[in-house]
């Protein structure tokens, strides 16, 4: 027992400041939890209270509520931080297996050094998150303003003659001809009435022309043309598209729609089916769109249709051809070119002074992420210029010594990435039922806020170019420096 006495006294005192250490480390790790478990308690608080009450809070600012970037950053960042190890370690038994040492020996040290700290880390990630949203918005607005215009003008070019006049049919073709057309088609637009004296717009259409227009015009549902084909039993009524306003006053059954003008006969119509918007209608209302072989002239001999309104579609519109024949062969009658309406829906002050700001925001968000990148990267560069020359000496070529910096620096990019990513898809989310970008478009049109596929990859891309660069610089810089630095290193 005497002989055993000097080993187990070393033994305890050898014993003591391990459980300590483990016991400061235990004591450290539960406190971060508890941090942490505070940090994303309040930043989902936060957005509930931004939800409930974004829209109420008036003309000022709420500093709180309107600080939802950082309240959805704060939850995925600790999250990332969470899984961020774990990760690596499975990667790194996978490698472990392999025989590939650049794969091994990157990984091993990506593992050995933690992640970006909380703050970099965070900051990082609040900048690309920043940067993908204001790319969001901005492509939400551009996408309304387009909506809109199809909206106000119905096709990209709306020829209507002087009030009470019609369009002759031989103009109608000299329109359809104007060069860059790739859809026309002839509407007469007039008001009907019901039996009850309920008043609604006719549109007298050739339903396959009139479908193709549709089919090329964005914002519009289709038209079924072969629902407006003529009913194969006489005296049947004409299947008709009918507006959700026309609907409640026709109903499903069978009704007689009669004009003011007294040489068009009454037209026994029935809904086929119902349309909330159609571009020879462009405000809306109620409405129904019919064959126009359905209206049948009472005159001797019988007259054509007239025709007071073409609606063209095509990319490439000649303006001053399309003009010049309106001018000379339509006295009275205007052009309405859904490019001028959509010029002065993007070229309007609001519009303007918002792109420079969502502009400013992402070029400071990039500066951000590009400051925080590069002190990430050089935080990390003389040890692994240290690496470099270590590996260089036992052998390893450039290429493998380039894999294994970039596996050591690459995890925690895609990492930051990934919470960016996660970020930038929550977000539109939370703030869609609180923001109303319907205000850069002048109109009732809602303008949807969503994730896109651009905004969001433009600025992940910036960052791996800026790491991939970086390192490629610093592999190179290395490779210059050759084994000179690991003897005066050491």
């Amino acid at each position: 027992m005497r002989a055993c006495g000097p080993a187990v006294i070393a033994a305890w005192q050898h014993r003591l400041p391990k459980r300590g250490i483990t016991d400061r480390r235990q004591t450290t790790a539960r406190r971060r939890l508890i941090v942490e478990v505070m940090l994303i308690a309040a930043a989902v608080a936060g957005i509930v209270v931004f939800r409930n009450q974004g829209s109420q809070a008036g003309s000022g600012v709420n500093l709180y509520t309107s600080s939802a970037p950082v309240l959805v950053a704060i939850p995925v960042v600790i999250i990332v931080l969470r899984l961020y190890p774990l990760a690596l370690r499975g990667l790194l038994r996978l490698s472990a297996r392999a025989s590939r040492a650049p794969a091994f020996l990157g990984l091993a040290r990506a593992s050995r050094t933690a992640l970006t700290p909380a703050l970099p880390a965070f900051a990082l990630v609040l900048a690309l998150t920043v940067a993908a949203f204001a790319g969001m918005v901005r492509d939400a607005v551009t996408n309304g303003e387009v909506a809109a215009s199809w909206q106000t003008v119905g096709a990209d070019a709306t020829v209507t003659p002087a009030p009470n006049l019609i369009i002759p049919a031989n103009v109608a073709r000299e329109i359809a001809a104007v060069p860059g057309v790739a859809h026309a088609t002839s509407v007469w637009n007039a008001l009907w009435q019901t039996p009850d004296g309920a008043q609604l717009n006719v549109l007298a259409v050739d339903p396959a022309s009139y479908a193709a227009l549709v089919a090329s015009s964005q914002g519009y549902p289709q038209v079924r043309a072969g629902l407006l084909a003529a009913p194969t039993t006489a005296g049947a009524a004409q299947p008709v598209l009918a507006s959700p306003q026309a609907v409640a006053d026709l109903g499903r059954g069978a009704v007689s729609l009669s004009t003011y003008q007294a040489v068009v006969a009454p037209v026994r119509i029935q809904v086929a089916g119902v349309i909330s918007s159609t571009p020879a209608f462009p405000g809306g209302g109620a409405f129904v769109i019919v064959p126009v072989a359905a209206i049948k002239s009472t005159a001797t001999p019988p007259a054509p249709t007239p025709t007071n309104q073409v609606l063209l579609n095509g990319g490439s519109i000649d303006h001053g051809r399309l003009s010049a024949v309106v001018t000379h062969q339509l006295f009275g009658g205007t052009v309405t070119y859904r490019s001028d309406v959509l010029a002065g829906l993007t070229s309007g002050p609001l519009q303007h002074g918002a792109f420079t700001l969502f502009t400013l925001a992402v070029g400071v968000a990039a500066a951000l992420g590009l400051a925080v990148m590069l002190l990430e990267l050089a935080l990390g560069a003389s040890e692994r210029d240290s690496t470099l020359a270590r590996l260089a000496t036992m052998g390893l070529g450039e290429g493998q010594r380039a894999r294994v910096v970039a596996l050591e620096v690459l995890p925690a990019v895609i990492a930051a990435a990934v919470a960016a990513w996660a970020c930038a898809v929550t977000l539109p989310r939370v703030l869609a039922p609180d923001i109303n970008l319907s205000v850069f478009t002048g109109t009732s049109i809602p303008v949807p806020l969503a994730a896109n596929v651009v905004s969001v990859a433009v600025p992940l891309f910036g960052l791996a170019l800026v790491a991939v660069v970086s390192l490629g610089i610093e592999i190179r810089w290395g490779r210059r420096r050759g084994a000179a630095s690991l003897r005066v290193g050491e």
